[in-house]
């Protein structure tokens, strides 16, 4: 919400990727840091400082080893054929957003519209298992947690908290047990129709809030106003969603904000969704794609793992795809080491072949790109000879997965090293 009053990005990442450590709790189970920047680019660099597991936190989490990095640039539908859009976003249809201003939901629909404009396919969707959850926060027993973790410091200090949060946690102390399962029980049905939901989709795109009341009526209700103020970020952390709020224009004299929810772990394609509603660079370096502690490597086993090509799986090449439907992200273009040189094979579709030498060597030009280490399983079984992949080394002196070919494969093949890459190759072909 600070995010959509203040036309900036806040990101929330999934629980438990950004260790709690050291914040004071205020749900200890569901809470989670979030950070607050001019843009997604910037938002992404401070998390990837932040992000990674800390031994000293018990709900410290890593992203598992088969989350895509990026949305699918085509995705199957229940319904038919996949789609050959972008991400698949969910989104309420306008007229159900009735706790909207009129200036609010034309706001929001035209994020819808741009949205789709950008390459998004939009579908219409029911955000009620969404928003019933976000109810139970304060409206059900969940908010005990709150009482545990700072009841004694409230009761002990009790003039000098805020009314509306003491008044939240003394009412908090008159919670059963038997209500606190109750509650638990209709979560967990919640959640599953959520998982449900994004069964068939990428994303779900929701306004961040509904209106920006002035100081005056919320000191006037303050419970009231923020539950209301709440309705459609509340059931996040709940539900196990990760979220990106972007700006979208304004509404009613003031900013309006728009989120983008998907499921834990795909914080990244979360990112790329609202990158389409606000663009950042091209490629940025998103938090769960590459996190590289200083001088210590990967920071889990799990982390991404950067693939270098040169050939047909370059951006806009025929087999490039292969790459996209398994999730992979753009990291960015790059160059070996000057120890390579390029052939081109008789192959169907055309394919070059990169091969280390011990002398006469070049710099080849290709592309960085990051896939998760199940994904690269997958890609790796599916490369038919004379293919293979290997170590790759790069003119910063990094080694990372890369291309090679089977010496046999060269009888005959053409060098062109001296053409300067595989785009320039097929340009002049």
């Amino acid at each position: 919400m600070p995010a959509a009053f203040q036309g900036i990005v806040g990101v929330k990442p999934t629980r438990g990727l950004v260790p709690t450590t050291g914040v004071v709790p205020a749900c200890r189970s569901i809470d989670c840091v979030s950070v607050f920047a001019a843009d997604l680019a910037t938002a992404e660099a401070a998390l990837s400082v932040i992000v990674g597991p800390d031994p000293a936190d018990p709900l410290s989490r890593v992203v598992p080893s088969d989350i895509p990095l990026a949305a699918a640039p085509a995705r199957a539908s229940a319904a038919g054929p996949p789609s050959l859009g972008g991400p698949r976003v969910g989104a309420p249809a306008i007229s159900a957003l009735g706790d909207l201003t009129d200036a609010g939901r034309a706001a929001f629909a035209a994020a819808r519209d741009r949205l789709a404009a950008a390459g998004g396919e939009v579908v219409e969707i029911d955000p009620a298992p969404l928003l019933e959850a976000g109810a139970l926060l304060y409206g059900g027993a969940f908010v005990a947690e709150r009482r545990a973790a700072v009841g004694e410091f409230v009761e002990a200090h009790a003039g000098e908290i805020d009314p509306a949060v003491r008044q939240i946690v003394e009412a908090a102390a008159s919670a059963t047990a038997a209500e606190y399962f109750a509650d638990a029980e209709r979560l967990d049905r919640l959640a599953l129709a959520t998982r449900k939901l994004f069964a068939d989709l990428d994303a779900i795109l929701l306004p961040t809030t509904v209106a920006q009341p002035t100081a005056a009526a919320v000191e006037a209700d303050p419970i009231g106003a923020n539950a209301k103020l709440g309705i459609y970020t509340t059931g996040t952390n709940l539900l196990d969603l990760c979220a990106v709020a972007v700006p979208a224009g304004e509404a009613d004299g003031a900013q309006f904000g728009v989120q983008v929810l998907a499921p834990a772990f795909h914080d990244a394609v979360a990112a790329d969704v609202a990158a389409l509603l606000a663009p950042a660079p091209a490629n940025p370096l998103s938090f769960v794609t590459h996190r590289a502690a200083k001088d210590k490597g990967p920071v889990t086993g799990s982390a991404p793992i950067e693939l270098f090509v040169a050939g047909a799986h370059l951006s806009g090449m025929p087999l490039n795809p292969q790459l996209t439907e398994r999730g992979a992200r753009l990291l960015g273009e790059a160059r070996t080491a000057p120890r390579y040189r390029l052939y081109a094979l008789a192959t169907e579709p055309p394919k070059p072949g990169v091969v280390r030498v011990a002398a006469d060597g070049a710099s080849l030009p290709g592309e960085i790109w990051a896939l998760s280490p199940a994904s690269l399983g997958t890609f790796l079984a599916a490369i038919p000879q004379p293919m293979a992949l290997g170590e790759v080394e790069l003119d910063d002196g990094r080694t990372v997965v890369g291309f090679l070919c089977e010496p046999p494969a060269l009888e005959g093949a053409a060098d062109i090293t001296a053409l300067g890459g595989w785009r320039a190759y097929r340009a002049q072909s």
